[in-house]
């Protein structure tokens, strides 16, 4: 009887520290550069149904393109004792001293398609951003294999803007040194904002006396405002143009004939695996990588989805089929 009561305590035991270490979720704390870009509210909602899905808890703050905003938010998430941090950073050189201090924490760092510089990142997810670049290029110097080129960069503030400028000059250097296309002018456009697209494109126009026969922007955000001032010229249409992110926007302005094209990053995808990586590195659990790449710190393990390019011909086959954009969105 005293051997069975003793067993009975033992259970009850067992079964409160059972359920005490269950009380605590795993806490996921998400800081964006900024929720009032389509793309990541996207991201944003997709990465958190996910991450719940798997029994996590998800908190998310949106700096809006502050630098300052974004390391308060994250230290206050280490105030949290959240167990994971996934960061989209707006600046990547500047998060190094509070990552280390979530380091120090034991809270892991998980970098969301832009890669952080500098710092002590356990693990980075995103596409290969090279590779956008090079699709960007490609479908311009395809229709457009002469001419004046006017480079369009995104954020300078922004790792990936630097992969992108990097996948494109492998595809229009030799171009360049072979004397069929000459770049006209080559600016970035800061927090990838249209308005100061709109301002850039308006200036380039002028200083070329509208002779520009092809634009590379980067993301669709700077295509629309490069369109705006091309439109008020009358070259909307005349002038090959790229994009990236296959914002609604941008899909509408490729049917119009206004964009070239763009790059589609199934953002589906590339959300629910970066939720199942947060989860895998909040429990300690073992995480395939295909990649490493090197922050100037460290090699940090990555996992880097495949890009694909939208053109007028096969809007249906990628962004409507993958339930990104409906049809009727598209189309009407």
């Amino acid at each position: 009887m005293k051997l069975k009561k003793t067993l009975l305590s033992i259970a009850i035991i067992l079964g409160c520290m059972s359920s005490v270490s269950n009380a605590k979720d795993l806490t996921i704390g998400m800081s964006i550069d900024d929720l009032r870009l389509e793309r990541w509210q996207k991201d944003s909602s997709i990465f958190s149904k996910k991450a719940e899905e798997l029994g996590a808890k998800v908190f998310v703050q949106s700096a809006n393109g502050d630098d300052s905003v974004q390391i308060s938010q994250i230290e206050n998430m280490i105030n949290r004792n959240v167990d994971v941090l996934v960061i989209i950073p707006h600046n990547g050189d500047v998060l190094s001293n509070v990552i280390e201090e979530a380091s120090r924490s034991g809270i892991k760092v998980l970098a969301y398609d832009r890669l952080i510089n500098n710092a002590n990142i356990d693990f980075y997810v995103s596409f290969d951003n090279e590779k956008v670049g090079e699709l960007q290029a490609e479908s311009l110097v395809k229709l457009k294999p002469k001419g004046n080129y006017f480079l369009m960069g995104g954020s300078p503030t922004d790792n990936n803007a630097k992969l992108f400028r990097k996948g494109q000059m492998k595809v229009i250097q030799p171009l360049v040194d072979k004397g069929d296309i000459k770049i006209v002018g080559d600016q970035w456009v800061d927090s990838w904002l249209p308005e100061k697209a709109l301002q850039i494109m308006e200036n380039a126009l002028t200083a070329n006396n509208n002779k520009i026969d092809a634009v590379v922007a980067s993301n669709d955000a700077t295509a629309g405002g490069a369109v705006q001032a091309l439109q008020a010229q009358g070259l909307a249409g005349k002038v090959v143009i790229s994009g990236q992110d296959a914002d609604l926007a941008g899909i509408k302005r490729i049917v119009a004939g206004t964009q070239t094209m763009t790059v589609y990053k199934p953002i589906a995808k590339l959300a629910a695996t970066a939720a199942e990586i947060a989860v895998k590195l909040g429990k300690g659990e073992k995480i395939e990588s295909n990649a490493v790449l090197n922050n100037s710190l460290k090699d940090v393990p990555s996992y880097l989805l495949t890009p694909i390019v939208v053109t007028k011909d096969n809007i249906d086959e990628t962004v409507i089929k993958d339930g990104f954009h409906t049809k009727d969105s598209v189309y009407k």
